[in-house]
């Protein structure tokens, strides 16, 4: 019986009629089985985002339907000295942005969330990549539920937030937001390129990408695939996240990107006296400011109305000097164009 596979043949069709035929995606380096993404990806795309040999895949795939044989491993590891991944700039978005630490639990999200509302409040034109592919929080932060759509212009879309943010994360495309992404790294990877190279995020001065803790596949995928202009680092006055962070820094030092400034978030709070208390210990932010060579942005409080507009996904509606001055210090040290100063004036 002739196969009637084609490079244009969907992978999800692929895997769904050939029983274990994921396991010839796999050997060249595609794990596509089950992914929400990839699936939906032609055979044809799935080998162009992840350098793959087509001619090589679509023999493999042939054979296998042909007598059920599953190559070995042809999966090209990257050396250390691998040369650096293209970064192709997507045409309307002025700068990238990643919010990293290294360290889980520092508030990295909120801090993301934040500053786009507080830079948006000025005028500038913002969007959030949301690159936390297994524990992805923005959506929730925002309230925001609605799918990809498709624009006039024919391509897909990320929903936008209430006040026009648009917002792109993982739990937007699962069938229920509970649902566990158990992905290996280049099936992360995968999706974070797709998220930004597929979709069509408009006109944009800044597009933030909230980065997962770790200094593996995630910010390694940002850092060399996407055209990061910059990364702001998230840290608390505790010695151990402190201590995560500094891991972060080297990472962004060196693959040669720009750290161009720190948050030190959790820093303090205010009792009912108001008396301001230090409950993770006194500021590390000097010496992260010296590891760095980047300024410390801004110190940010513990605030207990803030956590409740987080759960209730109402985010943007929290105020607060502290983020005004976030905003303020980053666009000192990432400038956006003329354009878009006139606007927030």
């Amino acid at each position: 019986m002739p196969s009637t596979l084609s490079p244009d043949t969907l992978i999800r069709d692929v895997v769904e009629t050939h029983k274990g035929a994921e396991a010839v995606f796999a050997a060249h380096g595609l794990p596509c089985a089950g992914c929400h993404v990839s699936t939906r990806e032609s055979i044809r795309g799935g080998a162009a985002v992840h350098n793959l040999d087509l001619a090589a895949l679509m023999a493999d795939l042939e054979r296998f339907v042909a007598d059920g044989t599953v190559p070995p491993s042809r999966r090209k590891l990257a050396g250390p000295h691998a040369p650096p991944m293209e970064r192709q700039r997507k045409p309307g978005i002025e700068h990238v942005v990643a919010v990293m630490s290294g360290k889980g639990g520092v508030g990295k999200s909120t801090v993301t969330a934040l500053l786009a509302v507080a830079l948006q409040r000025r005028g500038y034109r913002v969007g959030i990549l949301d690159a936390d592919i297994t524990g992805p929080s923005q959506a929730k932060l925002f309230g925001v539920t609605a799918r990809l759509y498709k624009g006039a212009d024919g391509k897909p879309h990320p929903p936008v937030t209430r006040t026009g943010i648009p917002l792109m994360s993982m739990n937007l495309i699962l069938d229920n937001e509970n649902e566990a992404v158990i992905w290996r790294g280049p099936m992360v990877s995968s999706a974070i390129k797709q998220f930004y190279g597929d979709l069509e995020w408009g006109t944009l001065d800044y597009l933030l990408v909230d980065l997962p803790p770790g200094t593996s596949d995630a910010p390694l995928t940002v850092l060399q695939a996407l055209p990061v202009d910059g990364t702001v680092l998230v840290s608390t006055p505790q010695g151990l996240a402190t201590m995560i962070v500094s891991k972060a820094i080297k990472l962004v030092q060196k693959l040669d990107a720009r750290v161009m400034g720190l948050v030190e978030n959790m820093a303090y709070f205010v009792d009912p006296s108001g008396a301001r208390l230090e409950p993770f210990g006194p500021s590390k932010g000097v010496q992260l400011v010296v590891e760095s060579g980047a300024p410390l942005l801004a110190q940010l409080p513990i605030d207990p109305v803030l956590a409740a507009l987080c759960d209730e996904g109402r985010i943007e509606e929290y105020r607060s000097p502290d983020y005004d001055a976030l905003a303020d210090n980053f666009v000192k040290v990432l400038p956006a164009p003329e354009a878009a100063r006139t606007r927030g004036a």
